[in-house]
């Protein structure tokens, strides 16, 4: 592993640069990059959480152990579980052929747009730096499956709206329980789909 050409990847994911997936696609060296490229974008989103709480003056029992610590984990775990379900819904459902591994290098790479959550905490553009990751995320990790399978655009799309789904369904059953003020971080993003 090159730390120079992951994080000339890194800067091409920067610049949404779509071609990045196809060079990490069926390169088994990447794997290992793209769960440590995931794993930071998650916990500089935990460390925004923490920070929006700190800088905010709200009340938030154990801030640290719960956005850092327990909330990136969380969120990494989900986000693993996005990539299971598109790869299930693609094979089962819509019978294309992609494989786990690949999708894996690809969406991990994806993961990056997560690491602007780490600015959550300036004021008044909160809600930019907590909604917009997750959309750029949802763009990107479009274009990582479709580098992957072999399924049409449309499927691509469809199972990651599903993975998007779960994930966001997960978050708003955390987000909506009696120690919601305790719930890792992201969560409280999706206690509105629960409020509607």
């Amino acid at each position: 592993m090159d730390p120079n050409a992951i994080f000339n990847k890194i800067l091409r994911v920067a610049r949404l640069d779509a071609t990045v997936f196809d060079d990490v696609r069926d390169d088994q060296n990447e794997l290992v990059p793209a769960l440590v490229i995931a794993g930071i974008s998650a916990l500089l989103a935990g460390l925004g959480a923490f920070l929006f709480f700190e800088f905010n003056d709200y009340p938030f029992n154990n801030a640290f152990l719960n956005t850092v610590i327990l909330g990136s984990i969380f969120l990494a775990a989900l986000y693993a579980i996005w990539v299971l379900v598109v790869y299930v819904v693609l094979v089962q459902i819509f019978k294309a052929s992609a494989d786990l591994q690949s999708l894996f290098r690809t969406m991990g790479y994806a993961a990056l747009p997560l690491a602007l959550s780490v600015l959550m905490f300036i004021p008044y553009l909160h809600p930019v730096f907590a909604i917009v990751p997750v959309a750029l995320l949802l763009v990107m990790t479009i274009y990582a499956v479709q580098s992957t399978t072999t399924a049409d655009s449309r499927q691509v799309v469809i199972a990651n709206l599903v993975g998007l789904a779960v994930m966001a369904f997960v978050l708003g059953i955390v987000a909506t329980t009696p120690d919601a003020g305790d719930a890792p971080m992201g969560a409280g993003l999706f206690a509105w789909v629960f409020d509607v």
